[in-house]
Parts: C-alpha cells; sequence; structure tokens
C-alpha cells in the first residue's frame, strides 16, 4: 500500500480540483439563469446580483432574503408616482425609485414636459416612463418630489405649475401619502400641504419653510413624510417602503443593500 500511497493522493487531490471546478460551474449556471429570468419575468436584474452578491459578502441576513429584496418584493399592490422636472437632484430621485421598486411598489415616473428624457443638475438624464398629462387622471398610493437647489429649475418649475399644486392638495385631502425631499417642500408649502404637520427640509429653503424640523433626517408626520437632502435619500427611501409597504420588508431591503444607516 506504501507504492499506492503517492497515486491516492494524486487521485484524491485530482478529485477536489474537480468538485471545485464543478461547483463554480454550478454557480455560473445559476447566475445565467438568473440573467434569462431577468430578460422575461419580474425578478430583474437584482436576482443575478442578489444571487452572485449576497452569497459571498453575507450583507443580508440570509442570501435568499437578500436575493427577494434586491430582486422586487410582493409590494402589496402599491403604487407611486415620482415627478421629475429638469434640474431634479438625481439621488433624490433614484434612491427612492430603487428602494420602492425592489420592495414591490408599482413606481410611475413621470416628466413634467413631454419630454420624457429629464436631465437632472448634474447633467444624468433619466428616462422617464411617461409625461404628467398622462397620468393627471390616475390614482396613486404616493406621489414623490425630489428636490434641486433653488437655482435649478427643478423647484421653481415644479412651484409655478398648477397641475403640481393641484395634484399634491388632492393627494393630501384624499390621504394618500404626500413626499418631498431637500428643496421640494418648499413645493408642498406652496401647494399648502404642509400646514399643521411636521416636517423637515434642506436648509437652504429656511426662509420658504421656517418651522422645518432642523435635527431630523426624516419626518413623518400623518400621510406627509418629508426629507433634508441628497445625503438623507436612502432613509428617506426606506421610510417610504415601511409606510407603504411594511417595517419587515423596509427591514429586508436595508440589509439586501448593507444599508449601516
Amino acid at each position: 500500500h506504501k507504492e499506492q500511497g503517492p497515486f491516492f493522493l494524486f487521485f484524491r487531490l485530482s478529485l477536489l480540483r474537480k468538485i471545485a471546478s464543478m461547483a463554480r460551474t454550478i454557480e455560473t449556471l445559476f447566475f445565467m439563469a438568473a440573467l434569462v429570468l431577468s430578460t422575461t419575468t419580474a425578478f430583474g436584474m437584482g436576482a443575478a446580483f442578489g444571487m452572485a452578491y449576497t452569497s459571498r459578502t453575507g450583507c443580508a441576513a440570509s442570501g435568499v432574503k437578500g436575493l427577494r429584496s434586491m430582486a422586487g418584493g410582493e409590494g402589496g399592490g402599491k403604487t407611486a408616482l415620482c415627478i421629475l422636472a429638469e434640474g431634479f437632484e438625481e439621488m433624490e430621485a433614484v434612491s427612492p425609485i430603487d428602494l420602492l421598486r425592489r420592495a414591490g411598489v408599482e413606481v410611475t415616473t413621470a416628466s413634467l414636459t413631454k419630454d420624457l428624457t429629464v436631465k437632472g443638475r448634474n447633467g444624468i438624464s433619466v428616462l422617464a416612463d411617461t409625461d404628467l398629462d398622462s397620468v393627471l387622471s390616475e390614482k396613486y398610493d404616493a406621489v414623490v418630489i425630489p428636490g434641486g437647489p433653488p437655482a435649478v429649475p427643478s423647484v421653481g418649475t415644479l412651484k409655478n405649475d398648477a397641475r403640481v399644486m393641484t395634484l399634491l392638495r388632492e393627494q393630501m385631502d384624499s390621504g394618500g401619502l404626500v413626499s418631498a425631499i431637500c428643496a421640494a417642500p418648499s413645493v408642498l408649502a406652496e401647494a399648502g400641504v404642509l400646514k399643521g404637520k411636521k416636517h423637515t427640509a434642506h436648509f437652504s429653503v429656511e426662509s420658504v419653510v421656517p418651522e422645518m424640523d432642523k435635527a431630523s433626517a426624516v419626518v413623518k408626520d400623518g400621510n406627509l413624510i418629508t426629507s433634508q437632502g441628497a445625503g438623507t435619500g436612502t432613509q428617506f427611501g426606506l421610510a417610504l417602503v415601511e409606510e407603504l409597504v411594511d417595517k419587515k420588508t423596509a427591514d429586508e431591503v436595508a440589509a439586501s443593500i448593507c444599508w449601516k444607516g
């Protein structure tokens, strides 16, 4: 048996290499399958990245939970409308849209104009799903207004748009969720929906929103959620998920993106 020792050692090492190679192949096949699914189902690209990413990093409580959150949860049939005007703050729009969709909320992005390509304050263009006129007759569980510095057209354009003012008032009066971030609470102030409610906003619009809570990143009061700026976009988005879906889903989405806040 001593003469056979090296042979068996070589055989075992070869077998281990083959097993390792097969494992990598299987993982690759799963990844490719997820990519194929992303083109034909609601799984989305998040499924492919979730499968590969959570298995390596352990960011979520478990790979399955992280995958479900990244691929999109149930969402309870909830809907949200995010209005995009030229000069919008990109992080304040994309963060809540992304997080809501991960949670399974059906988010519609609407351009203020007929041009569906909307350029943000930093030159990043976003292709909206539709234009605002096309969805004015629809009812949404939430309306989301991203901000933009007062010097950029976004806030001034929104404040001067009668359609937006009417939409915000009707949404508030009907008990639907109204939300805004950064300078956008000044748009809510113009619409009169901040009256009697606690809120926050970016410090640059303090003259317009003088009663803002400067200490809180996100403030919720009834069917109103406001937030301070681009740096609080993730907290804002997760607060929307918690309100529209539930805290469990918000926690799962937060874990899937390795949120440490």
